[in-house]
């Protein structure tokens, strides 16, 4: 049962950082402050923590890629920019950017660091070390990630236990950290562009258009993803 332990491992991150993200989010909501901001800190918090005492202690893991993850989330973000500029940019000149673009480029990223650092590389890799069946791996780590995430309803649940599915697919199949990065960072910032300029994008242009955008946005991701897949050797000397 103890070689079993490590899978509590992300919960219990969670936990400790539970409560003074609570207070910080509490501090900065008070002050006008996106909660997305307080909810990176915490898992900042988490991700050097993790890389500091457990990832290093795994050595069958390689470096941190970061070049690449940096280099794939650029090559994402091409199409997504078009995308939008195209289709909704007008709606851009009216909402506040600053908390957008805070939320984009720094929140989303230490949350898909630490999300799959955790739920995918740590756990996949354990797991597998401790010849768990491979159903279980691909499901389980994805309960956990929807859970974390705490969910407000059923739909929520089950929306974000399907994407950990997929994240935890890709990497099992791929064995790329720098590629699930890049791409629950993209995913993130797509959902939350659509949200957040939704009504500006509603009241300027149509509903219909802001989802188009998001489609596009979402089938560019997709098929970029495929298309690494594919060709990764190209990509390899950037870690």
């Amino acid at each position: 049962m103890r070689k079993y332990l490590f899978i509590a491992y992300p919960v219990g991150l969670y936990l400790i950082f539970g409560l003074p993200v609570l207070l910080l989010s509490a501090i900065l909501y008070s002050g006008g402050i996106d909660l997305l901001t307080a909810n990176s800190v915490g898992a900042m918090g988490i991700t050097l923590l993790h890389m500091r005492r457990k990832r290093r202690k795994m050595t069958t893991l390689p470096a941190m890629p970061w070049k690449r993850m940096f280099l794939l989330t650029g090559i994402m973000m091409i199409p997504v920019v078009s995308f939008t500029a195209v289709l909704t940019g007008k709606a851009f000149l009216q909402i506040p950017l600053t908390p957008w673009l805070i939320n984009c480029t720094w929140s989303f990223f230490w949350v898909a660091c630490c999300e799959e650092l955790l739920f995918r590389e740590f756990l996949i890799t354990r797991m597998q070390e401790a010849r768990i069946p491979a159903w279980v791996i691909l499901i389980l780590p994805a309960v956990m990630f929807s859970l974390c995430h705490r969910p407000e309803s059923l739909s929520l649940l089950l929306q974000r236990f399907v994407l950990g599915t997929c994240f935890g697919f890709l990497y099992l199949k791929k064995r790329d950290i720098a590629l699930c990065m890049a791409t629950h960072w993209v995913y993130n910032m797509i959902l939350y562009t659509f949200q957040y300029s939704l009504p500006d994008v509603t009241a300027l242009y149509s509903a219909s258009r802001a989802a188009l955008n998001v489609l596009l946005c979402m089938l560019s991701l997709l098929g970029i993803v495929v298309a690494y897949s594919i060709k990764k050797s190209k990509f390899v000397g950037y870690s």
